[in-house]
């Protein structure tokens, strides 16, 4: 007998989850739908993958470029010079630092002379400044022939134009009341009759010639061992003037056949692709008379070699002359900061004199037929302390400088945002009222929107000033670095990029909080456990993967960020000089993004520069891919601990 009863009806949930295959006009509209949301998320990885091909399209032939710029480089005899010229650099950082101990020794006898005259010198051209349109006009006046008239007019408009802004000036204390006095008498009577220099001020020259020969004979040793060692390598010098010449020559004439024959090469391309037989031959003839004579490198390298003699003699007398130099200087000058000037100097001139005496073994080691190897190029590029380019001499593309800015910029940033951001993150998650959450997270958020040039702007005109003004406290000096010479520096990009970086490792590790199992909380509490208790050993720990991506990512945020650290990094390429320990955070640096944002825009596409360029941002490119590689892998394994 059947059922009176009607059947179950299915629940919408059922209906819902029942798989059902619709088509309106044939057409499977759920797979369409599928096939439109797979296509999108497919963008994605088209766009890297074209990235991919765009910057080892542009930068892949590097290498080769190179490798041909330094094998004309060495067999036109540019590397030759460069044995001595590249010593040469410490001459003159050692000169610089001598003529320094030797103006602050002078100054402790002849500053006060020297400030007194200057002063004179300062408010004369004032006075002039103020009065120069009177003075122009009476000037074209007295050129005239016959003298006009109105002469007299205009001297008496001079002389009340200048009484009135001699009226204005405030002299400082370094004149007595009677010198302020005829200081004021004597710039008012300035006129352009007037050629001689006026009497005040023959007398303070005269004052300051005085004391400075005074100055320069208590500090005679010094001055003429200075003296000595910077006229040292004049004779070197122009040996080596004369060889550069000569090996410039050489690779102007290789870099010019070097275009004219790829410039051939393509014609002989495009003839050989070209339908019309008309255009066919304009293209060989064309190609026929851009056919230019290849350097002979034996020949041209003889000119530097037989030179050889004549520098490897002058090398070894200006060593001679520099060691001589090392024990004629005295040990300490007339201040503090001349001491510890010469006590560098002391310090590195004997490694220099070695340095220099090691050139004759150079110069009869090198080889201008020795071949440049693909891995010598690597080691210049990847492992070189120079970026030099636009340089009439030769480009050296190192890497190293703008990888170390890049890294101590990012390392600074780092770690002054994980601390704020993992905190703040802990404590809006764990401890904050509802209240205090909707005040903390859109703020923190907020400062994701300040566009990067708006912080670079800060950075310049807040920031930088406000820590070199810090740093010039004097009961701060015995921190490392300060006082510190350079407001845009390391330090303050490194502040900058921490502001940028804190909302993303706030927002990743406050959901890497939110995503610790609830049941966790529970044990710990049911174990009787405090909130400081669960907070710090059980979710702080089940979390801490999350946070570690968070980091990572935030890193990643930071070592690829372009205008902050073009703005106030200070652009200096050169590797910091770590010696210094911590002071080394307040030195400027250069970057990896900065360099293409700066250079990118200047040079000719195709070019070495050009593809060192793309080479840099390969580079950039593959550590951003390694730092998002190593978070993912920090979130995996979260995942799989959680589950």
């Amino acid at each position: 007998m059947e059922s009176s009863e009607p059947s179950a009806r299915p629940s919408l949930g059922t209906l819902l989850l029942k798989k059902r295959k619709s088509t309106t006009l044939g057409i499977d509209s759920q797979g369409l739908i599928r096939s439109f949301f797979a296509s999108n998320a497919s963008v994605t990885i088209i766009v890297l993958i074209l990235i991919m091909l765009f910057l080892l399209r542009e930068g892949s032939d590097f290498l080769n470029t190179y490798k041909h710029e330094l094998e004309i480089y060495r067999r036109a005899g540019l590397e030759f010079c460069d044995i001595v010229d590249r010593p040469l650099a410490t001459h003159q950082n050692l000169s610089s630092s001598l003529r320094r101990a030797i103006g602050s020794s002078l100054d402790t006898i002849s500053q006060k002379s020297r400030n007194r005259r200057d002063a004179y010198f300062l408010l004369k051209r004032r006075v002039e400044e103020e009065t120069a349109l009177q003075r122009e006009a009476l000037s074209a006046q007295l050129e005239q022939t016959p003298v006009p008239a109105s002469l007299v007019s205009l001297k008496q408009q001079l002389t009340a134009a200048a009484a009135k802004s001699v009226a204005a000036l405030t002299l400082p204390d370094l004149f007595t009341a009677d010198e302020a006095a005829r200081v004021r008498d004597e710039l008012s009577k300035l006129t352009p009759e007037v050629s001689d220099l006026p009497p005040i001020l023959q007398q303070l020259s005269a004052e300051f010639a005085t004391k400075d020969q005074e100055a320069k004979a208590k500090f005679a040793k010094l001055v003429t061992a200075a003296e000595s060692f910077e006229e040292a390598p004049e004779s070197l010098q122009e040996v080596l003037d004369e060889i550069k010449e000569h090996a410039l020559e050489t690779k102007a004439a290789a870099v010019e056949f070097h275009t004219m024959e790829s410039g051939r090469q393509r014609l002989l391309a495009a003839a050989k692709s070209a339908k019309d037989p008309k255009e066919k031959a304009d293209l060989l003839t064309e190609a026929e008379a851009s056919q230019a004579e290849p350097v002979n490198y034996a020949k041209s390298i003889q000119a530097v070699i037989s030179r050889a003699g004549d520098l490897d003699l002058k090398v070894k007398e200006y060593a001679a002359a520099a060691e001589k130099a090392a024990t004629e200087l005295p040990a300490t000058g007339g201040t503090p900061e001349a001491t510890a000037m010469l006590d560098e100097v002391h310090r590195l001139l004997p490694v220099h004199v070695k340095e220099m005496q090691g050139v004759t073994a150079k110069l009869q080691a090198w080889n201008a037929d020795k071949p440049v190897s693909i891995f010598t190029v690597i080691r210049a590029f990847f492992f070189g302390d120079g970026w030099i380019t636009n340089s009439s001499w030769q480009d050296f593309f190192g890497f190293v400088p703008l990888l170390t800015g890049s890294l101590v910029i990012s390392i600074i940033a780092i770690l002054i945002a994980t601390p704020l951001s993992v905190t703040a993150a802990i404590y809006t998650n764990q401890f904050a009222s509802d209240r205090e959450k909707e005040i903390i997270k859109p703020v923190i958020e907020f400062i994701q929107a300040i566009p990067s040039v708006v912080l670079g702007f800060i950075g310049i005109s807040v920031l930088g000033d406000l820590i070199k003004d810090v740093s010039e406290v004097p009961w701060l000096n015995w921190l490392p670095g300060f006082p510190i010479q350079e407001r845009l520096n390391m330090f303050n990009a490194g502040c900058l990029l921490a502001l940028m970086a804190v909302p993303t490792m706030f927002s990743l590790s406050e959901d890497a909080l939110n995503n610790v199992p609830q049941s966790y909380v529970d044990a710990s509490d049911a174990l009787g456990a405090t909130k400081l208790q669960t907070v710090f050993l059980v979710i702080v720990p089940a979390a801490i993967s999350g946070m570690a991506a968070a980091i990572l990512l935030g890193l990643g945020r930071v070592i690829g960020e372009t205008m902050v650290v073009l703005l106030v990094a200070g652009n200096r390429i050169a590797i910091p000089d770590f010696s210094s320990g911590l002071g080394v955070v307040f030195q400027p640096a250069h970057t990896l993004t900065g360099i293409i944002a700066q250079e990118l825009g200047e040079v000719s596409r195709g070019s070495a520069h050009w593809q060192a360029l793309f080479m840099v941002g390969i580079v950039l490119f593959s550590i951003s891919l390694i730092i998002n590689w190593c978070a993912r892998s920090f979130v995996r394994r979260f995942e799989k601990f959680k589950a």
